[in-house]
């Protein structure tokens, strides 16, 4: 069975984030760090993608973008494969550039979206690479580029902006700055915080809208295993919804999984079906139909026949 890396779909917004590898300063002086800014135009004007937001820091950096069409990984193959080409050849090295594989969260295009710009926006004052009131010095970010009185495109700063009920012009760029400086953003003291918000897992937003996107994932790519510790709720989500559904075709209800004995043929039918038709473990069955240690699910799944009777 094939399987789906990453999550894609038309009009998603995703936070990008890339580190160079086994963590060392990648972008160290300012031709290459000026290369890389170019291969991201490039990159962003090839897919057609809109950007709202990057910062290059100094071994990794952060993108906040649209996808009109579902061509992330077509997209971000080619930023990095030809950027680290094009680095390898500058400094005469070989070999990989990047850390792993690159994370991609989808980001719920509110309020959300917001805080993940001014996240994105505010990393240089947050690392002390320069003080809040001094991010329009910073070269490598969308920031200063958002000051121009025609902002280069692909840059978007009309969602940004409009995200803020404010006009796409110099003056809402003046009503955007006081609300970085007043932005718990910001604060150094709440970085593992914001770390946690932005950079973590595979959705920033709402519980209802990771739910409702969710559902919508697993109804669309019923076939398809999400790859990737990231992504791990995601498969979880889809076994949990099988096991309801045969619950209900059984007639039981969560209080019996509390209360029926751990080795119930039951409990014994709906392992197997599970199990047979998802790619969940034993552990996590053990734990989600109360069956005691995973080993049990094994041993007496062996022993049982197919096709306990179900109630009408």
């Amino acid at each position: 069975m094939p399987r789906k890396q990453r999550i894609e779909f038309p009009g998603a917004v995703y936070h990008v984030i890339s580190r160079g590898n086994y963590r060392k300063d990648l972008f160290f002086d300012f031709k290459s760090t000026q290369a890389f800014e170019k291969t991201i135009f490039e990159a962003v004007e090839r897919c057609e993608w809109n950007l709202y937001a990057y910062v290059i820091m100094s071994n990794h950096y952060h993108l906040a973008m649209e996808t009109p069409h579902p061509n992330l990984v077509e997209g971000m193959q080619w930023l990095q494969s030809t950027f680290a080409t094009r680095f390898n050849r500058f400094h005469g090295e070989r070999g990989h550039v990047f850390q792993g594989r690159y994370k991609a969260l989808v980001v719920e295009p509110d309020r959300s979206l917001l805080g993940l710009l001014d996240y994105i926006h505010l990393n240089p004052a947050r690392a002390g690479l320069c003080q809040k009131e001094h991010l329009k010095q910073y070269t490598f970010s969308s920031y200063p580029k958002f000051w121009r009185h025609k902002v280069r495109k692909p840059l978007n700063r009309k969602v940004l902006l409009s995200l803020l009920g404010v006009e796409d012009s110099i003056g809402g760029m003046q009503i955007y700055q006081k609300h970085l400086e007043l932005s718990e953003e910001s604060d150094p003291r709440n970085t593992d915080k914001l770390y946690r918000s932005y950079c973590r897992g595979w959705f920033i937003g709402s519980k209802k809208a990771k739910q409702e996107l969710s559902e919508d994932l697993n109804r669309q790519h019923s076939g398809i295993d999400w790859e990737g510790q990231d992504l791990a709720e995601l498969n979880e989500r889809k076994w949990d919804s099988f096991v309801r559904e045969e619950l209900k075709k059984l007639g039981k209800t969560e209080k019996d999984i509390e209360a029926d004995p751990k080795g119930s043929p039951w409990k014994m039918e709906v392992a197997r079906l599970t199990r047979k038709h998802t790619t969940c473990k034993n552990p996590w069955l053990a734990k989600r139909l109360n069956m005691g240690h995973p080993s049990r699910i094994t041993m007496a799944m062996r022993q049982m026949p197919k096709g306990v009777k179900r109630r009408k």
